[in-house]
């Protein structure tokens, strides 16, 4: 094969590749400064950061091939020069910085891709700022040294001029070369069985070091991947107790949901609810950083929503940086997954930087397998009847019961009390209970005389009474006639104001019901359904 020498082209536009390697590093310039912005945003205030900025924007496939351009380009201008015999003090210089800014680029462009649904280690965030800072210094100083040399340069040092007579060209430049392709596959392997004598001879002679140092060597490999799976990584099952940076805590329970508490559709993705009992430690620390916690499916991090969780209350109280107290109390935290991943391992990390784990205290992720329940598979259906108590177990209410041993139907309800005045003089008087006249249909009184109990690890701050309970999860299903009707209760709360001593509960029903021939309650809760039948 007959090829020219390529140097006459290169040396004629010598300054033409300066200033193309110039435009392209001061574009990468540009890039790699607004990178290292964010980065030192990133460490004051993530989330501000991300809303300034668009993370995938920062570096992008075409950062990556420019940076390989310039390589490629400075590598051309390395040989010329070397192959003229001329100063290459500044061209292996900024190779070696676009070799390292290549590398950066490498690991910085996934972390700017998933950085949006996961929260990254301050101590990434830092040292990928220092790196970028000290990129964009060495990245000025190869552009202002490319600048002048596509603007002009020292003829007497380097002998390039404007003119081709002073470009020092000749017939050599030019000169055509004969590349031989041949192979000698003997020679290859001749060259393979005298490297692995020679390996042989070396072995024998140092056998006590090598294998010593061989030893060494297995050691630590084995003492660093015990520090990274047994101590600076902890793994439990969900439902195990552990301390994190100075907080107790437990994942109870994991759920699957798409709706709110009253069935309204929220995202057509997966939201993954998890609910954690916490307390303090007893330390200094009294919140959960939050910020340290995502969610792992497979490869792909989540960090978590707290929008989400305020709407799923019956599951629990979103977790929004509450002061821990010396009891466990449980909260939720959201995360946001993708329909097709929710079948796909998911496993619950916390970045714990001040905590005992497996006796040993320092920087560990605390890594929990969790164990989802699907909450919209299809409903379960219960049935209780009057006068027994239904338990609720088999729902997020846990061990939440209910229980009506009797009721009443009226439009008003008169209680009598004593009204008391002076020291020892008191009078029969009485208050009349009625529905509110709020609603697009008529109502009446249902005074109900039982038991109902929450669960206190719901920790739900809008599931505290009765009629909250019953305004979130019931339905009313009479039957009048032929017809079977359902209603939707929204009842408000009805209570004596005088008349203190009055037991039982008053909800607000439709007209109807005082003439059914049929009467139960329907609970809809999550992916169970609970019917109470009064009638």
């Amino acid at each position: 094969m007959i090829l020219k020498k390529p140097y006459a082209f290169f040396i004629k536009y010598f300054k033409l590749f300066h200033a193309i390697i110039a435009i392209f590093v001061a574009f990468l310039l540009y890039r790699s400064f607004t990178v290292y912005n964010f980065f030192k945003a990133y460490v004051v205030n993530y989330s501000s950061a991300l809303n300034e900025l668009s993370p995938r924007t920062l570096i992008n496939m075409y950062s990556l091939i420019m940076v390989l351009g310039i390589i490629i380009l400075i590598i051309v201008l390395l040989s010329v020069m070397i192959y003229k015999k001329k100063p290459k003090g500044l061209y292996i210089f900024s190779l070696i910085v676009y070799i390292g800014v290549i590398v950066l680029y490498g690991i910085t462009y996934p972390i700017l891709r998933d950085i949006s649904v996961s929260i990254l280690d301050v101590r990434v965030s830092s040292a990928l700022r220092d790196f970028f800072m000290i990129a964009v210094a060495l990245q000025f100083i190869t552009l202002i040294w490319y600048i002048v040399r596509a603007t002009g340069f020292d003829i007497k040092q380097f002998d390039f001029g404007t003119d081709l007579q002073k470009l020092d060209i000749n017939e050599k430049d030019s000169e055509e070369i004969e590349v031989a392709l041949e192979f000698d596959k003997n020679k290859v392997n001749r060259q393979i069985r005298y490297k692995i004598r020679q390996f042989k001879y070396v072995y024998g002679e140092n056998k006590f070091i090598i294998n010593t140092i061989g030893i060494i060597l297995v050691v630590i490999l084995i003492f660093t991947i015990y520090l990274n799976i047994g101590v600076y990584t902890a793994s439990y099952n969900q439902g195990s107790s552990f301390s994190a940076s100075g907080v107790v805590m437990n994942v109870r329970d994991t759920y699957l949901t798409q709706t709110d508490p009253f069935g309204k559709s929220l995202t057509d993705d997966m939201i993954v609810v998890i609910k954690l009992d916490i307390k303090s430690g007893g330390g200094i620390n009294k919140t959960l950083n939050t910020g340290l916690t995502t969610l792992r499916v497979n490869n792909q991090s989540y960090a978590q929503d707290v929008n989400y969780a305020k709407e799923l209350y019956d599951l629990g109280t979103a977790y929004a940086g509450q002061q821990l107290s010396d009891e466990f109390k449980s909260y939720i935290l959201t995360f946001i997954v993708p329909k097709e991943d929710v079948n796909k391992k998911m496993v619950l990390k916390f970045n714990d930087n001040v905590s005992y784990v497996k006796g040993e205290i320092g920087a560990k992720n605390i890594m929990v397998t969790l164990k989802p329940i699907d909450l919209t598979q299809e409903q379960k259906e219960h049935s209780t009847s009057l006068g027994e108590e239904e338990t609720f177990e088999d729902s997020v209410l846990e061990s939440s019961a209910f229980k009506i041993n009797s009721y009443e139907i009226n439009d008003k309800f008169k209680l009598n009390y004593k009204f008391c005045y002076g020291t020892d003089k008191c009078l029969d008087s009485c208050e009349y209970l009625t529905p509110t006249a709020t609603g697009n249909y008529l109502k009446t009184l249902m005074r109900i005389d039982g038991e109902f109990n929450i669960d206190s690890n719901i920790n739900s701050s809008q599931i505290t009474s009765f009629n909250d309970f019953i305004n979130t999860f019931a339905t009313i299903n009479y039957k009048v006639g032929n017809k079977l009707m359902s209603k939707k209760i929204s009842t408000q709360s009805i209570k004596p104001n005088v008349s203190k001593s009055a037991s039982g509960y008053y909800i607000e029903v439709p007209t109807e019901v005082k003439n059914a021939s049929e009467i139960y309650f329907s609970f809809n809760i999550r992916n169970q359904t609970y019917n109470y039948v009064l009638k």
